[in-house]
Parts: C-alpha cells; sequence; structure tokens
C-alpha cells in the first residue's frame, strides 16, 4: 500500500508494526501493515544524525497536522512537513520532512487493542487525588508526555521498579528524552482497571495540562488465564 514501497514486519494482534522505506524528498505515504488506523507513531531517518530527532504522531493531538519529538521536551508543534494528514487504515501520510531523499527511513506504528493497549489523553488537576485514567487493564508500563507544555519531559513508569517491591505506588520513572538514570520520584497507582495519579507535578499532573500516553497490560486480554485481575 501507498506510493512509496515500505518494508513491513506487523504484528496484528497486537497492533503494533515496524516500517522501513526509502524517502523520496517529497511528500508520499507508505502502508503500515496494520489492521486498524495507527494512534501513535515515531518516526526518523534510520541511519542519520546530527538535528535530526524523533517525530511523534498522536492521534489525540489537536490534529494530523501536529506532532512531539521522543528526544526533546517540546509541546505539540504544527508542521504539515512532518505528518501530511491523518493516517488511515492502510497507509501513512508523510510529509517532506519524514520522506528525506534516497534516505532510509524507520517508522513504529501502534493502535490501541481492547484488553492489551491504550492510546489517549488526560488533563492534570494538580492534585495529589490526581486523575483516573481508564485503559479497561492493569497497567505493566505507562509512558505519558504533556503535550501542552514544552517545559516536561516524557515519563514511563512499569510494574516491575518500584521502590515499594512493585507494589503501588508506583515511584520509579524513566525519561527517554534524557540520558539519566531511573529516578524516585511522585507517586502512580496501577489499579485494575486503569492508572491514578497521587501527586502533582507538571510532567504528568500539573492542573489544566493535557497528557497523551500509551499504556500496555500486565495481564493482557483481562487475565492470566486462571484468575482474574484485580486491583493492586
Amino acid at each position: 500500500d501507498g506510493s512509496t514501497t515500505s518494508t513491513v514486519q506487523a504484528n496484528t494482534t497486537a497492533g503494533f508494526s515496524i516500517v522501513r522505506y526509502t524517502g523520496t524528498g517529497g511528500s508520499t505515504t507508505v502502508g503500515h501493515g496494520l489492521s486498524s488506523t495507527p494512534e501513535w507513531i515515531f518516526g526518523r531517518p534510520e541511519t542519520q544524525t546530527g538535528g535530526y530527532h524523533w517525530s511523534v504522531y498522536h492521534k489525540d493531538l489537536t490534529s494530523a497536522s501536529y506532532y512531539l519529538s521522543l528526544n526533546q521536551t517540546i509541546a505539540q508543534t504544527s508542521d504539515s512537513n512532518v505528518w501530511g494528514s491523518a493516517p488511515t487504515s492502510s497507509i501513512i501520510n508523510l510529509g517532506v520532512s519524514m520522506s528525506n531523499s534516497s534516505q532510509p527511513m524507520i517508522l513504529y506504528c501502534w493502535h490501541g487493542v481492547d484488553g492489551f493497549s491504550k492510546f489517549g489523553k488526560y488533563v492534570g488537576n494538580g492534585s495529589t487525588d490526581g486523575p483516573f485514567v481508564y485503559t479497561g487493564f492493569r497497567p505493566a508500563m505507562v509512558m505519558v508526555k504533556s503535550s501542552s507544555n514544552s517545559a516536561t519531559n516524557w515519563e514511563i513508569r512499569d510494574n516491575l521498579r518500584s521502590s515499594s517491591s512493585g507494589n503501588n505506588p508506583i515511584t520509579q520513572v524513566l525519561y527517554p528524552n534524557l540520558s539519566s538514570q531511573e529516578y524516585t520520584t511522585d507517586n502512580c497507582d496501577f489499579l485494575s482497571n486503569g492508572f491514578k495519579w497521587r501527586s502533582s507535578g507538571g510532567n504528568r499532573n500539573e492542573s489544566g495540562y493535557t497528557y497523551i500516553y500509551m499504556a500496555f497490560a500486565d495481564h493482557p486480554f483481562v487475565g492470566d488465564g486462571t484468575n482474574p485481575v484485580t486491583a493492586r
């Protein structure tokens, strides 16, 4: 699919694909190999360095012309040269900067799968009784970024790294846009059907800030095969 040939590795059950293609130097389209429209995409030149960033598409940014950068703190920025328009169930629309002439390019693409993964947004309230974000499963990993503020880092939390021996609250955090080691900072609860912030702060729960997130399940598809998922 698409006007430019792509090489695709896809797990349609998990809603994830890796797409490689050669840039044309102009706007183009490539196939993504998934069974549904991608909701989150990372992309960049595969081999070029020096000034090239990981561009991020998320379905809940203001429109398809907006992007974030995985290795930067920028707020959502409008530039139709990154993502030409919204992806479809078969293709990704690429602007000029995602199609560097004769350069190998790479995309990582996801869409939500009930009971396995969820991609969405929430608004912070700045309280230790923070917002609850429904995912439909107990998360194993959550990554968030404020799309409305440029002074915030990306954050990753997971259920295997916590100062509470893996129980709530989840306190350890990694910052994908930084080279620093994990930090023990602030609190988040992983619950049976979502996650809830127990602390404030610009990276995760500042009042009025909009945040995008990706979340993946601890026990995909409701249980571990023998027991229902329960709250931590």
